[in-house]
């Protein structure tokens, strides 16, 4: 009999996977004291974006692509620890809102969760990737672009801050498969796919433009491969203005997406998409009156280190947009502490029965905080306020998935409790439904202690078991604080039949 497999522990390990809408790929880093070495960087071109249907469901042969992929990147990951690990999923993902099947299958076959991100905050991570790459000068600015296959992201920042930071909804697979369908490339189809582009970006132009910037940076394999070109092709050793015209008057005279391949310099797994993705990065030239461009090989999975390590000593870019939001909403935030200090002391009380853990509790967290920021819009459904805002700001850091359930918190924090299917409505993943309903009990009554008077500076001794929690409360509560009893009866009828509440 062989002898099973073990996989050693490899503490100071860090890794990310980024599910990009052409390419995927993954880096692997240790962490070296106060920087980290760059052990691996894995690509495969999966084109997960040519999979996406109308009904936003995914091809099985394209999902089986991207499976077969992943388990081989699973093989690199095991034995680094889960909290040292990020799983990225971008535009295509972001679409693909009929494929949860699909989800869970990625989470199973590499063993980690998946975050899918808003177009904004890949741009930020984006950003970290390119900054942490170069030699930084703290007062450089820089203007940072980068084309994947279904989105384009554009960024401008100074050192390692992102400043403005946008995510266009077009990209090299889609625009290549929308402008040059039947392989032709023409004149017409190009224009009309530059004019796209300018029309894009024109909202935004005064606002960058405006920023300015020391220099541009492009991080895709889109820039790549056209830095390649150029190169090889005696047009220098970075993306000018004057290899931009050079390079589309090569493409125009090919004529046709198969002939591409001729171009010296270009990648056979790159060629079919190529024309799409060359064409954005030539109109933005144009629209944002570029004259030079050096590519980068950080992106974002290497920003997704740099975000990750970050996050492991205590500078979580999440942090910050709480306390953002506490600010801009004018959050009652000594009381929210309070509030957050009591749901904490309740989750640990329902942790072992309730099986919750680490990321639950953060969710709880970031709930207790921002609870209250929808009375900045309105008393009345200030619950509905708080959801909306949690559920479509752009907050830095933060998942698609982590801005859902904390918005689903928000909503369900007041009148009666929904059963689970209304979770689901809310877009809430099966496997989070029940977590979810649960700390959205324990949210509400880590509130009702604090809607008046501070009772004392612990919370009262709370056991669950199943759906039955109960209350230690204080002989000498019901005389001194009526208001707070009639508050937790109708806790307890707003509450059942779902969980039964007793003192």
């Amino acid at each position: 009999m062989s002898e099973p497999v073990t996989t050693a522990v490899l503490e100071n390990y860090l890794a990310a996977v980024d599910l990009g809408s052409n390419s995927f790929h993954m880096v692997v880093a240790e962490e070296l004291g106060s920087e980290i070495r760059l052990l691996d960087r894995l690509r495969e071109g999966v084109r997960l974006a040519e999979g996406l249907r109308e009904d936003a469901t995914l091809d099985p042969a394209v999902e089986k692509r991207a499976l077969d992929c992943l388990a081989r990147f699973g093989q690199r990951l095991r034995g680094i620890r889960p909290e040292r690990v990020r799983i990225i999923g971008t535009n295509t993902l972001r679409q693909a809102s009929a494929a949860e099947g699909f989800v869970q299958a990625i989470e199973s076959t590499l063993g980690f969760p998946l975050e899918i991100v808003a177009g904004r905050e890949e741009a930020r991570l984006v950003y970290l990737g390119v900054a942490h790459s170069l030699a930084v000068d703290a007062d450089e600015r820089r203007l940072v672009i980068d084309i994947g296959g279904g989105s384009t992201e554009l960024i401008v920042g100074q050192g390692f801050v992102p400043n403005n930071r946008e995510s266009l909804h077009f990209g090299c697979v889609g625009s290549s498969r929308a402008f040059f369908p039947d392989d032709l490339i023409t004149t017409e189809s190009c224009e009309r796919l530059e004019k796209k582009v300018r029309m894009a970006v024109e909202p935004m132009l005064d606002e960058f433009t405006g920023h300015g910037w020391d220099q541009a940076v492009g991080s895709s394999g889109t820039v790549k491969a056209i830095n390649r070109i150029l190169v090889e092709n005696g047009q220098g050793s970075r993306i000018t203005r004057n290899g931009m015209y050079w390079l589309r008057e090569q493409i125009l005279q090919l004529g046709s997406v198969r002939a591409l391949s001729r171009l010296k310099g270009l990648k056979s797994d790159r060629a079919a998409v190529f024309a799409g993705g060359f064409m954005i990065l030539y109109a933005l030239f144009e629209a944002l009156n570029i004259q030079e461009m050096r590519f980068s090989e950080g992106a974002l999975r290497e920003g997704a280190i740099y975000d990750l390590l970050g996050r492991i000593h205590q500078e979580d870019t999440r942090e910050l947009s709480i306390h953002s939001l506490q600010e801009r909403f004018h959050s009652q935030t000594r009381r929210n502490r309070g509030v957050a200090a009591w749901a904490d002391q309740f989750f640990t009380a329902a942790m072992a029965n309730w099986s919750l853990h680490g990321a639950h509790r953060q969710w709880l967290q970031w709930a207790a905080l921002t609870h209250d920021i929808g009375l900045d819009i309105a008393h009345s459904g200030f619950h509905k306020h708080g959801e909306y805002i949690w559920r479509n700001a752009d907050l830095a850091g933060f998942s698609r998935r982590e801005q859902g359930v904390v918005a689903a918190l928000l909503r369900t924090q007041r009148k009666r409790l929904p059963h689970l299917q209304f979770y689901s409505t809310l877009g809430i993943a099966a496997e989070d439904l029940l977590a979810v309903q649960r700390l959205a009990v324990l949210l509400r009554l880590a509130i009702v202690f604090h809607r008046g008077a501070q009772i004392s500076g612990t919370a009262p001794a709370l056991q669950v078991e199943d759906k039955v929690l109960r209350l230690s409360l204080p002989d000498h509560y019901k005389d001194k604080m009526p208001l707070l009893f009639a508050d937790l009866e109708q806790e307890q009828e707003n509450t059942a039949p779902d969980f039964h509440l007793h003192w």
